[in-house]
């Protein structure tokens, strides 16, 4: 029968609450020195025993080596024995050149190697009574294992456990956030998310806390050269859903920690951080994130994506509780310009008043739940929340942001839904017409051409009561909020109208148009008639739809756009082969689809298309 020693080899970093597996490191099985004290060297502790080999020694070792294995990701290691040496005191050792620091992959660094014990094996039979089976398990201390990781890898190591202050109870799946403490900035260390039991362990490196605003050219602010290696000081946050909070200050720091650091933290409250960033207005669109300056053109007031403006458009940047100790207050105004290269004019702005917000959430406040499955809950701050919704006052057109403790503003997030229909009022134009008037202009008295028209936006804000500073002024911006009614659709053949459009696009047949009713077949002509309106068109084209003989296919040329607001005009099939007329198409039905875009955002979200189609038979 075989000999397979089994083991396992674990590391303690902050006793046996706190551990870890040593994977993928070298096991090595070796005989003892003929002239060792077997029997005091197998029975003392390994406390005493545990030390590192010398490369002297490795190499004197070498002819005494009998086997060797790598540990799995969980320690686990299986070495088989020959059967020789199976009553013989085994001398073990782990050989090492990478420690773990999930979920970075293993820290490499100069390969050591270290004595465990010399032990003898308890052989037993293995359950199918096939082989023998000695078991070894072992935990290196954590005054080892952390001195090891940390002096010889540079590995560093927080492990702790998060609860509920109130109720005692873990916090699971929050972000646990080490922070170093230094006289020029803050650095972060690393973080972990807190498992089912509250548990978490940060794994970080010297360079977390030797960063400087100079780095990597100037690393000053800890020195942890031997023998007078110093550790960060740490305090800690916490993370959850996006959000920073305050855990602890940089005053509660602990100096100068080692190696391994132990804690037990517990949280009274959800109090946010601070945000960094200044109050500020800088962008468009939270998911578009258009920049106020730099991401519209000053020639026409559009975006570098050559999009104007539409319905409600979320303002982005940042807000705080406070301004120099005191809360704070915000106000956007608008200024209208003729055309968007025009200079502002200092005294032309005009405050954005509430009836021309829309409901927008600026922040949250976070609370826990008790519920250890989902440990913390928030709620949104509204402007124009209804109900029991947690709404904002205002101080006349001021926006006075919320100073309960809990709450959380926005940052580089929104913080003031405008609804530019209410800035510019909303033209309504009646497309109403004959269907013989498809395909022609449609500008006239009645239907007078409305371009855009260009704003600018600007965000003020104050500390209570005080004076006001701007921050963030945009270029103007094209808006244009004309909605068309009575628009003709599915031309003469099944014919209707539609209010509210975007656009006004409508296609026809003439042939249809000109006959006796809208089921006029098709037999040796066929003029299609069609017309688009927006002052922002994109695109218009048509398609369309119906078998063909083999070797035909046909459709139409594509449609250049016209001068704004509207493109129209009459076209005809084009066919392969060219001799082709509509007289061979077969006998069947078709239909004539058109499709148009305009180029409108809201910053979050374009203007989709429109459509319009006809149907036509064949004989």
């Amino acid at each position: 029968m075989s000999h397979t020693i089994k083991g396992n080899l674990a590391g303690y970093l902050c006793g046996r609450d706190c551990s870890e597996y040593l994977s993928q490191v070298k096991v090595r099985i070796y005989l003892p020195l003929a002239d060792a004290n077997t029997a005091a060297v197998s029975s003392a502790e390994i406390k005493e025993t545990f030390r590192e080999v010398t490369e002297e020694e490795i190499k004197s070792k070498q002819d005494r080596l009998l086997a060797e294995a790598e540990t799995d990701m969980e320690g686990n290691f299986f070495i088989k024995i020959d059967e020789r040496y199976s009553r013989s005191a085994l001398e073990i050792d782990f050989y090492c050149g990478s420690v773990p620091r999930p979920p970075f992959p293993p820290k490499k660094g100069k390969e050591r190697q270290f004595h465990i014990t010399t032990f003898v094996p308890q052989w037993k039979t293995s359950e199918n009574q096939e082989n023998w089976i000695a078991n070894f398990s072992y935990a290196i201390p954590d005054k080892w294992w952390c001195l090891i990781k940390g002096r010889y890898f540079d590995v560093w190591t927080i492990c702790g456990v998060l609860t509920d202050c109130k109720t005692g109870k873990s916090l699971e799946g929050i972000s646990v956030i080490a922070m170093d403490a230094d006289f020029i900035t803050d650095d972060e260390l690393g973080r972990n998310t807190t498992d089912s039991n509250g548990h978490f362990k940060i794994y970080y490196t010297s360079v977390e806390f030797k960063k400087t605003f100079l780095s990597p050219i100037i690393n000053v602010e800890t020195d942890v050269a031997l023998p007078f290696a110093s550790g960060p000081d740490v305090y800690f946050q916490l993370e959850y859903g996006g959000q920073r909070f305050a855990l602890e200050t940089k005053a509660d720091r602990r100096n100068n920690v080692g190696y391994c650091l132990c804690v037990k933290l517990c949280s009274k409250e959800l109090i946010p951080v601070e945000p960094s960033i200044p109050p500020s207005f800088t962008h468009f669109g939270l998911t578009q994130h258009i920049p106020i300056q730099a991401g519209i053109n000053s020639a026409t007031g559009k975006t570098l994506g050559n999009y104007a403006f539409f319905s409600s458009v979320n303002l982005v940047g940042t807000i705080s509780k406070k301004i120099n100790a005191q809360p704070m207050e915000y106000l956007f105004e608008y200024q209208e310009v003729a055309n968007p290269g025009d200079a502002l004019n200092p005294s032309g702005w005009s405050p954005i008043v509430p009836n021309m917000i829309d409901k927008t959430v600026i922040g949250y406040l976070w609370s826990f739940t008790g519920d250890p499955s989902n440990p913390i809950a928030y709620e949104p701050y509204f402007i124009n929340g209804t109900g029991t919704e947690k709404t904002v006052t205002f101080s006349g057109n001021w926006i006075q942001v919320p100073q309960d403790s809990n709450f959380a503003p926005h940052v580089d997030a929104e913080i003031l839904k405008l609804n530019t229909e209410k800035l510019t009022g909303v033209t309504s134009i009646d497309m109403a017409m004959p269907t013989s008037g498809i395909g022609n202009a449609t500008v006239s008295a009645a239907r007078p051409h409305t371009p855009n028209r260009y704003f600018a936006i600007r965000m003020l804000q104050r500390q209570a009561g005080g004076s006001a500073t701007v921050s963030g002024t945009s270029k103007p911006i094209a808006i244009y909020n004309v909605l068309y009614q009575n628009v003709n659709k599915y031309g003469s053949w099944a014919h209707t109208t539609v209010d509210n459009q975007y656009i006004a696009l409508s296609v026809d047949l003439q042939e249809i148009v000109s006959g006796s009713s809208g089921c006029s077949k098709i037999t040796t002509d066929l003029h299609i008639k069609y017309g688009a309106r927006n002052e922002n068109l994109g695109s218009v084209s048509l398609s369309i739809v119906g078998p063909h003989k083999p070797g035909q296919s046909f459709g139409f040329d594509p449609i250049v756009l016209m001068p704004a607001p509207e493109t129209f005009g009459s076209t005809q099939l084009v066919f392969t082969p060219p001799t082709d007329t509509v007289a061979d198409l077969l006998a069947c039905a078709y239909t004539v689809s058109i499709s148009a875009t305009a180029l409108l955002t809201t910053g979050d979200s374009n203007l989709g298309s429109y459509y319009d189609f006809v149907s036509f038979c064949k004989v």
